[in-house]
């Protein structure tokens, strides 16, 4: 199981990169629960807020953890690449200072 910061940094990195399309089709996805809950545990509230209803758009009310699975929804989902659009310009926005919040959990 990969540490907070290691979810953190990993979700930060994809979403920076190409945003939650990008996100939900690596394997980074595979731990989303776990990152949403990371984000609860160190404070972000808001931005675990923003993962989980970019998540709910898909069927079940979040990917699946198989990725081969999930790139198939995602394809059906977000055929352009677009539909995380807001989601994308939201986590951006950056509300919470995520480092800060990791450290502060870690100190």
């Amino acid at each position: 199981m990969p540490t907070i910061k290691e979810l953190i940094d990993e979700l930060e990195s994809e979403i920076n990169n190409g945003g939650f399309d990008q996100f939900f089709f690596n394997s980074a996805g595979d731990h989303t629960e776990d990152m949403i809950r990371a984000l609860v545990k160190i404070g972000a509230v808001h931005t675990a807020d923003i993962v989980s209803r970019a998540a709910s758009i898909f069927p079940s009310g979040m990917p699946p953890k198989d990725r081969d699975t999930r790139q198939e929804l995602l394809e059906e989902i977000s055929p352009n690449s677009d539909s995380f659009e807001d989601f994308d310009e939201e986590f951006l926005a950056y509300e919470e200072d995520l480092a800060s919040l990791v450290s502060s959990h870690e100190g």
